[in-house]
């Protein structure tokens, strides 16, 4: 009888402060879900970003690890290069001497 009663007043409009609450509680669900909908987005978004720049610093690491390999066999090389010329003038020295 309470509950009938309560929603004959609802209905007469005689509680308009219920019906002003209800509608800020539907108005701020609304915003709830778009917030969570452009807050998916943002997320998802800061994601692929992430992800890419994560691919360009591995693109970069294994560029730099080919030239770091590159230097390391010009290197490599040329102290090789350096102990032959070495050899070969300490050779023609003692050939000079003798």
């Amino acid at each position: 009888m309470i509950c009938q009663d309560f929603q004959k007043d609802l209905d007469k409009g005689e509680n308009d402060e219920l019906r002003i609450l209800l509608s800020e509680k539907d108005f701020l669900e609304n915003e709830i879900h778009a917030l969570e909908k452009k807050n998916y987005a943002l997320k998802n978004s800061v994601l692929d970003f992430v992800e890419e720049i994560l691919e360009d610093l591995h693109s970069s690491s294994s560029a730099l690890l080919v030239e770091i390999q590159s230097g390391n066999w010009e290197h490599s090389k040329l102290l090789k290069d350096i102990d032959y010329l070495k050899a070969t003038l300490l050779s023609t020295f003692k050939d000079l001497n003798q």
